[in-house]
Protein backbone atom coordinates (compact mmCIF):
# COMPACT_ATOMS: atom_id res chain seq x y z
CA UNK A 1 0.00 0.00 0.00
CA UNK A 2 2.76 2.47 -0.37
CA UNK A 3 0.81 4.35 -2.87
CA UNK A 4 -1.31 5.89 0.22
CA UNK A 5 1.20 6.41 2.63
CA UNK A 6 1.12 10.09 1.68
CA UNK A 7 -0.95 11.35 4.74
CA UNK A 8 -3.17 14.11 1.79
CA UNK A 9 -4.01 10.19 0.30
CA UNK A 10 -4.91 8.95 3.27
CA UNK A 11 -7.56 11.70 4.11
CA UNK A 12 -8.91 11.73 0.97
CA UNK A 13 -10.09 8.27 0.90
CA UNK A 14 -10.96 8.61 4.65
CA UNK A 15 -13.19 12.05 3.88
CA UNK A 16 -17.06 11.41 4.30
CA UNK A 17 -18.90 14.37 5.29
CA UNK A 18 -22.04 15.35 6.17
CA UNK A 19 -24.14 18.28 6.48
CA UNK A 20 -25.40 19.57 9.69
CA UNK A 21 -27.14 22.30 8.24
CA UNK A 22 -27.37 24.22 4.79
CA UNK A 23 -29.12 27.31 4.49
CA UNK A 24 -28.72 31.07 2.85
CA UNK A 25 -28.63 33.50 5.58
CA UNK A 26 -29.11 37.22 4.99
CA UNK A 27 -28.65 39.80 7.61
CA UNK A 28 -28.27 43.65 8.29
CA UNK A 29 -25.76 45.14 11.49
CA UNK A 30 -24.28 41.16 11.72
CA UNK A 31 -23.46 40.34 15.42
CA UNK A 32 -22.19 36.81 16.84
CA UNK A 33 -20.66 36.47 20.15
CA UNK A 34 -17.10 34.67 20.77
CA UNK A 35 -18.19 30.88 20.41
CA UNK A 36 -16.72 27.49 18.87
CA UNK A 37 -18.11 25.07 16.71
CA UNK A 38 -17.96 21.42 17.17
CA UNK A 39 -17.72 20.98 13.02
CA UNK A 40 -16.75 22.95 10.52
CA UNK A 41 -18.71 26.23 8.98
CA UNK A 42 -17.99 26.73 5.33
CA UNK A 43 -19.38 30.70 4.93
CA UNK A 44 -19.61 32.33 1.25
CA UNK A 45 -19.89 36.26 1.71
CA UNK A 46 -22.16 37.03 -1.58
CA UNK A 47 -23.04 40.50 -0.31
CA UNK A 48 -21.91 43.28 2.54
CA UNK A 49 -19.33 43.80 4.29
CA UNK A 50 -18.35 41.49 7.19
CA UNK A 51 -15.75 41.89 10.07
CA UNK A 52 -15.00 38.84 12.09
CA UNK A 53 -12.01 37.92 14.97
CA UNK A 54 -10.63 34.37 14.44
CA UNK A 55 -8.86 33.51 17.50
CA UNK A 56 -6.25 36.74 18.18
CA UNK A 57 -6.43 37.45 14.04
CA UNK A 58 -9.40 40.30 12.79
CA UNK A 59 -10.74 39.74 9.39
CA UNK A 60 -12.12 42.06 6.81
CA UNK A 61 -13.95 40.32 4.14
CA UNK A 62 -15.64 41.61 0.59
CA UNK A 63 -17.74 39.82 -1.92
CA UNK A 64 -16.10 36.85 -2.83
CA UNK A 65 -14.15 36.02 0.57
CA UNK A 66 -14.86 32.32 1.90
CA UNK A 67 -14.34 31.33 5.33
CA UNK A 68 -13.76 28.40 7.10
CA UNK A 69 -14.55 28.15 10.44
CA UNK A 70 -12.43 25.24 12.48
CA UNK A 71 -13.62 22.47 15.33
CA UNK A 72 -13.03 24.29 18.59
CA UNK A 73 -11.03 27.80 17.32
CA UNK A 74 -12.82 30.53 18.69
CA UNK A 75 -14.23 33.22 16.59
CA UNK A 76 -16.78 36.40 16.99
CA UNK A 77 -18.67 38.69 14.54
CA UNK A 78 -17.81 42.08 15.29
CA UNK A 79 -19.35 44.06 12.61
CA UNK A 80 -21.19 44.37 9.16
CA UNK A 81 -22.10 46.78 6.49
CA UNK A 82 -25.16 46.57 4.52
CA UNK A 83 -27.22 43.20 4.26
CA UNK A 84 -25.00 40.13 3.99
CA UNK A 85 -25.32 37.09 2.34
CA UNK A 86 -23.54 34.53 3.58
CA UNK A 87 -24.70 31.01 2.68
CA UNK A 88 -22.95 28.70 4.74
CA UNK A 89 -23.05 25.45 5.66
CA UNK A 90 -22.07 22.97 8.71
CA UNK A 91 -20.33 19.81 7.90
CA UNK A 92 -18.16 16.94 9.48
CA UNK A 93 -15.76 16.29 7.03
CA UNK A 94 -15.65 12.37 8.37
CA UNK A 95 -17.57 10.25 9.60
CA UNK A 96 -18.82 9.61 13.05
CA UNK A 97 -21.15 7.92 14.79
CA UNK A 98 -22.61 10.85 16.84
CA UNK A 99 -23.55 12.62 13.81
CA UNK A 100 -27.00 13.20 14.95
CA UNK A 101 -26.25 14.11 18.72
CA UNK A 102 -23.97 17.23 17.99
CA UNK A 103 -25.61 20.52 17.80
CA UNK A 104 -24.30 23.57 16.21
CA UNK A 105 -22.61 25.51 19.22
CA UNK A 106 -23.66 29.05 20.20
CA UNK A 107 -20.56 28.59 23.55
CA UNK A 108 -17.26 29.93 23.90
CA UNK A 109 -14.93 26.96 24.82
CA UNK A 110 -14.95 28.08 28.47
CA UNK A 111 -18.63 28.13 28.78
CA UNK A 112 -18.58 24.25 27.40
CA UNK A 113 -18.94 21.34 29.19
CA UNK A 114 -16.54 17.94 29.31
CA UNK A 115 -19.40 16.33 26.81
CA UNK A 116 -19.68 19.37 24.71
CA UNK A 117 -16.00 19.48 24.62
CA UNK A 118 -15.65 15.62 23.73
CA UNK A 119 -17.71 16.71 20.48
CA UNK A 120 -14.78 18.67 18.88
CA UNK A 121 -13.51 17.09 15.60
CA UNK A 122 -10.02 16.64 14.66
CA UNK A 123 -9.17 19.51 12.13
CA UNK A 124 -8.05 17.20 9.01
CA UNK A 125 -8.50 20.24 6.71
CA UNK A 126 -5.97 22.46 7.63
CA UNK A 127 -3.44 19.92 9.41
CA UNK A 128 -3.68 18.03 6.27
CA UNK A 129 -4.79 19.71 3.50
CA UNK A 130 -3.19 23.03 4.97
CA UNK A 131 -6.97 24.85 3.97
CA UNK A 132 -6.46 28.61 5.62
CA UNK A 133 -9.27 30.24 7.93
CA UNK A 134 -9.74 32.72 4.93
CA UNK A 135 -9.78 31.45 1.36
CA UNK A 136 -9.73 34.11 -1.49
CA UNK A 137 -9.37 32.53 -4.39
CA UNK A 138 -10.09 32.87 -8.36
CA UNK A 139 -12.51 30.11 -8.91
CA UNK A 140 -14.87 31.35 -5.57
CA UNK A 141 -18.14 31.71 -8.74
CA UNK A 142 -17.65 28.21 -8.99
CA UNK A 143 -17.48 27.55 -5.35
CA UNK A 144 -20.80 29.79 -4.63
CA UNK A 145 -22.63 27.95 -7.33
CA UNK A 146 -21.91 24.00 -5.82
CA UNK A 147 -22.82 25.56 -2.63
CA UNK A 148 -25.86 26.83 -3.49
CA UNK A 149 -26.45 23.68 -5.21
CA UNK A 150 -25.74 22.17 -1.54
CA UNK A 151 -27.82 24.23 0.10
CA UNK A 152 -30.72 23.79 -2.60
CA UNK A 153 -30.78 20.14 -2.03
CA UNK A 154 -30.41 20.62 1.66
CA UNK A 155 -33.67 22.29 1.96
CA UNK A 156 -35.60 19.52 0.13
CA UNK A 157 -33.85 16.38 1.68
CA UNK A 158 -35.38 13.76 -0.10
CA UNK A 159 -33.80 10.43 -0.30
CA UNK A 160 -31.43 10.53 -3.30
CA UNK A 161 -29.42 13.73 -0.36
CA UNK A 162 -27.29 11.29 1.19
CA UNK A 163 -25.22 10.49 -1.41
CA UNK A 164 -25.28 13.85 -3.40
CA UNK A 165 -24.71 16.01 0.17
CA UNK A 166 -20.88 13.76 0.08
CA UNK A 167 -20.72 14.44 -3.19
CA UNK A 168 -20.83 18.34 -3.33
CA UNK A 169 -19.00 18.54 -0.03
CA UNK A 170 -16.36 16.77 -1.71
CA UNK A 171 -16.49 19.05 -4.59
CA UNK A 172 -16.66 22.38 -2.27
CA UNK A 173 -12.98 20.98 -1.01
CA UNK A 174 -11.82 19.74 -3.90
CA UNK A 175 -12.31 23.84 -5.62
CA UNK A 176 -11.03 25.40 -2.95
CA UNK A 177 -7.54 23.29 -3.24
CA UNK A 178 -7.37 23.80 -6.42
CA UNK A 179 -8.10 27.67 -6.08
CA UNK A 180 -5.17 27.88 -3.46
CA UNK A 181 -3.00 25.75 -5.50
CA UNK A 182 -3.36 28.01 -8.78
CA UNK A 183 -3.53 30.95 -6.33
CA UNK A 184 0.43 29.99 -5.14
CA UNK A 185 1.54 29.24 -8.83
CA UNK A 186 -0.28 32.88 -9.60
CA UNK A 187 2.30 34.48 -6.56
CA UNK A 188 4.99 32.56 -7.79
CA UNK A 189 4.42 33.97 -11.49
CA UNK A 190 4.32 36.96 -10.48
CA UNK A 191 7.87 36.56 -8.42
CA UNK A 192 9.48 34.77 -11.13
CA UNK A 193 11.35 38.01 -13.09
CA UNK A 194 12.29 39.30 -10.04
CA UNK A 195 13.76 36.08 -8.61
CA UNK A 196 15.41 35.49 -11.93
CA UNK A 197 17.21 39.03 -11.45
CA UNK A 198 18.43 38.29 -8.07
CA UNK A 199 19.88 35.19 -9.87
CA UNK A 200 21.40 37.43 -12.59
CA UNK A 201 23.10 39.40 -10.08
CA UNK A 202 24.81 36.61 -7.89
CA UNK A 203 25.90 35.80 -11.20
CA UNK A 204 27.74 38.77 -12.92
CA UNK A 205 28.77 39.36 -9.20
CA UNK A 206 29.86 35.68 -8.04
CA UNK A 207 33.50 36.73 -6.95
CA UNK A 208 31.71 38.85 -4.23
CA UNK A 209 29.56 38.86 -1.19
CA UNK A 210 26.09 40.06 -1.49
CA UNK A 211 24.18 40.19 1.06
CA UNK A 212 21.03 38.85 1.68
CA UNK A 213 18.99 42.54 2.11
CA UNK A 214 20.61 43.33 -1.01
CA UNK A 215 19.11 40.55 -3.18
CA UNK A 216 15.99 40.62 -1.57
CA UNK A 217 15.66 44.13 -2.08
CA UNK A 218 16.34 43.64 -5.89
CA UNK A 219 13.52 41.65 -5.59
CA UNK A 220 11.24 43.84 -3.71
CA UNK A 221 10.98 40.79 -1.39
CA UNK A 222 11.34 40.57 2.53
CA UNK A 223 14.24 38.98 3.60
CA UNK A 224 12.03 35.78 4.69
CA UNK A 225 9.73 35.39 1.57
CA UNK A 226 12.91 36.09 -0.94
CA UNK A 227 14.46 32.98 0.62
CA UNK A 228 11.89 30.91 1.02
CA UNK A 229 10.63 31.86 -3.10
CA UNK A 230 14.74 31.58 -4.12
CA UNK A 231 14.43 27.90 -2.71
CA UNK A 232 11.39 27.24 -3.87
CA UNK A 233 12.14 27.87 -7.36
CA UNK A 234 15.67 27.30 -7.69
CA UNK A 235 16.09 24.83 -5.22
CA UNK A 236 18.97 25.81 -3.33
CA UNK A 237 19.53 29.45 -0.76
CA UNK A 238 21.23 32.10 -2.38
CA UNK A 239 24.45 30.99 -0.61
CA UNK A 240 24.55 27.74 -2.50
CA UNK A 241 23.50 28.73 -5.53
CA UNK A 242 26.40 31.56 -5.62
CA UNK A 243 28.47 28.92 -4.19
CA UNK A 244 27.82 26.21 -6.90
CA UNK A 245 28.18 29.25 -9.78
CA UNK A 246 31.67 30.05 -8.05
CA UNK A 247 32.49 26.26 -8.42
CA UNK A 248 31.18 25.57 -11.82
CA UNK A 249 33.53 28.75 -12.65
CA UNK A 250 36.62 27.32 -10.98
CA UNK A 251 36.15 24.26 -13.34
CA UNK A 252 36.29 25.81 -15.77
CA UNK A 253 39.07 27.58 -15.49
CA UNK A 254 41.00 24.32 -13.99
CA UNK A 255 39.93 22.73 -17.43
CA UNK A 256 41.08 25.41 -20.06
CA UNK A 257 43.95 27.54 -17.83
CA UNK A 258 46.82 26.77 -16.59
CA UNK A 259 46.09 29.22 -13.96
CA UNK A 260 47.13 27.84 -9.74
CA UNK A 261 44.94 26.56 -7.46
CA UNK A 262 45.27 29.65 -5.36
CA UNK A 263 44.83 31.91 -8.36
CA UNK A 264 41.35 30.03 -9.12
CA UNK A 265 40.44 30.18 -5.80
CA UNK A 266 40.84 34.05 -5.81
CA UNK A 267 39.34 34.82 -9.23
CA UNK A 268 36.12 32.99 -7.81
CA UNK A 269 35.83 35.16 -4.85
CA UNK A 270 37.43 32.57 -1.83
CA UNK A 271 40.00 34.22 0.29
CA UNK A 272 42.06 31.40 1.22
CA UNK A 273 43.32 27.70 -0.54
CA UNK A 274 41.50 26.01 2.61
CA UNK A 275 38.10 27.46 1.75
CA UNK A 276 37.82 27.14 -1.86
CA UNK A 277 38.96 23.19 -1.55
CA UNK A 278 36.21 23.00 1.17
CA UNK A 279 33.85 24.17 -0.67
CA UNK A 280 34.95 22.81 -3.93
CA UNK A 281 34.57 19.19 -2.10
CA UNK A 282 31.32 19.62 -0.97
CA UNK A 283 29.89 20.16 -4.06
CA UNK A 284 32.13 17.51 -6.56
CA UNK A 285 33.05 15.35 -3.70
CA UNK A 286 36.74 15.37 -4.86
CA UNK A 287 39.22 18.06 -3.58
CA UNK A 288 39.88 20.96 -7.03
CA UNK A 289 43.66 19.16 -6.85
CA UNK A 290 42.10 15.11 -7.85
CA UNK A 291 39.68 16.90 -10.06
CA UNK A 292 42.38 18.52 -12.13
CA UNK A 293 44.54 15.18 -12.48
CA UNK A 294 41.42 13.73 -13.55
CA UNK A 295 41.50 16.27 -16.62
CA UNK A 296 45.27 16.30 -16.96
CA UNK A 297 46.66 12.90 -15.80
CA UNK A 298 49.45 15.23 -14.28
CA UNK A 299 50.65 15.04 -10.43
CA UNK A 300 52.23 18.26 -10.55
CA UNK A 301 49.73 20.99 -10.29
Amino acid sequence: MEAFSDPKKTLMLQLSPNVRRAWNHRESGMRLKTRIIFDYELLYLEKGELTLRISDTVHDLLPGDIVLFKPGKEHEFLESVGECWMPHIHFDALYADNLEEVPISYKSLADCSEQEKSWIREDVLESVLQIPDIIRVDNHGEILKTLQQLIHAYERRDLDFFILQKSLVLKLIYLIMKGLENSELSRRRVHHKSLDAAATLIMERFDQTILLEELSKTATLSVFHFSRLFKQKYGLTPHQFQMRYRIEKAKHLMIYTPLSITTIAEKVGYGSVYAFSKAFKQIEAISPRKFIQGFTGSNEI
